[in-house]
C-alpha cells in the first residue's frame, strides 16, 4: 500500500475513534475531553472535531460536541440498502407473529455482536430487549454464543487472547483449550438456547445464518420471557429459528446467483 494511502486510513481511524468514544453513558464532550481520553494534543483533537462537525457526523452544542445527524442518515441508508436485512426481515415478522415473541438479527463488527434489526412482538413491547445497534455481551447470551461458535479458530483464538481476563470469558473456560471445546460443542447443538443470561427476564434462542461462500452472515434470535421458555417447548422452536435462518440464507443466494 502507497504511504498516501497508509495516511488516509490512519486518519480515517482516528475519525471514527472519536466517534467511538460517544455512548449512551457519554452523551457530551469538550475537545479537550476528546483530547485526554484518547492522548491527543488539543491541536490535533480540535482539528477532528472540526472536520467531523463539517461533515456532519458531530454536532456543537456551545463548547461540547455530541454525535451528528449524519450518523442518523447513514443507519437510514443501511436500513434500506442491506441486502441481508431486506431478505431477512419479512421472514423475522412472519416468526415473530407465529410465536408472538420478539426476533432479533444479529451481526458482528471486531469484537462486538450487535443487533441490527428486532421485530417486537406486541405481548412483548416494555420488555427489557436490545434494540438496533446496542452491543451484545460478547461471551452471554445466544445470539454471542452461535455467532462465536461460528466464527474460525484461528480468530476465535485472537479474540479469547484479548479478552482472557473478563470474568464471562473465565465463566466459560479457565484456558483455551476448554474456551474452544466449549464453542465446538455449541456448534454442534445447530441452534443455543440461553437462559437469564443477558437479563434475568429473558431468554434467547439462536441460530446462524450461513451463506455458502462468505460462511457465517449473521444471527437470527428469539427473545422470550424467561417464565415461558418451557411452556413453549424450546427445542422445537430452537428448531424453527434455525430453519428460517436457513430460508434467509438460501434466499440471499438464490438472488444473488441469479443477479
Amino acid at each position: 500500500m502507497a504511504p498516501a494511502e497508509n495516511g488516509a486510513m490512519s486518519k480515517f481511524a482516528r475519525a471514527v475513534s472519536v466517534l467511538e468514544l460517544f455512548s449512551d453513558q457519554v452523551t457530551l464532550l469538550t475537545a479537550e475531553d476528546i483530547a485526554a481520553r484518547l492522548q491527543w494534543s488539543r491541536p490535533t483533537a480540535f482539528r477532528y472535531v472540526a472536520e467531523l462537525c463539517k461533515a456532519g457526523f458531530l454536532a456543537k452544542y456551545d463548547s461540547r460536541y455530541a454525535l451528528g445527524a449524519r450518523i442518523t442518515t447513514l443507519d437510514y441508508r443501511i436500513r434500506e440498502s442491506d441486502p441481508l436485512l431486506r431478505l431477512a426481515r419479512p421472514v423475522m415478522q412472519q416468526l415473530s407473529d407465529e410465536l408472538a415473541l420478539t426476533c432479533v438479527l444479529c451481526r458482528m463488527y471486531n469484537d462486538e455482536v450487535v443487533a441490527v434489526h428486532q421485530e417486537i412482538a406486541p405481548a412483548m413491547r416494555g420488555d427489557e430487549i436490545y434494540g438496533r445497534g446496542r452491543p451484545l455481551p460478547l461471551f452471554r447470551g445466544a445470539a454471542s454464543k452461535i455467532m462465536l461458535a461460528h466464527m474460525p479458530a484461528a480468530r476465535l483464538r485472537r479474540l479469547y487472547e484479548r479478552h482472557v481476563d473478563q470474568p464471562d470469558l473465565q465463566q466459560i473456560a479457565g484456558d483455551w483449550s476448554g474456551f474452544r471445546g466449549y464453542y465446538q460443542r455449541v456448534r454442534a447443538m445447530g441452534f443455543y438456547v440461553s437462559r437469564q443470561e443477558v437479563s434475568l427476564a429473558t431468554a434467547g434462542i439462536a441460530a446462524p445464518i450461513e451463506l455458502t461462500h462468505v460462511g457465517l452472515a449473521g444471527v437470527l434470535a428469539v427473545v422470550l420471557p424467561v417464565t415461558r421458555l418451557d411452556i413453549l417447548n424450546p427445542e422445537g422452536i430452537g428448531r424453527l429459528v434455525l430453519a428460517r435462518a436457513a430460508d434467509i440464507g438460501r434466499h440471499f443466494e438464490k438472488l444473488h446467483s441469479a443477479a
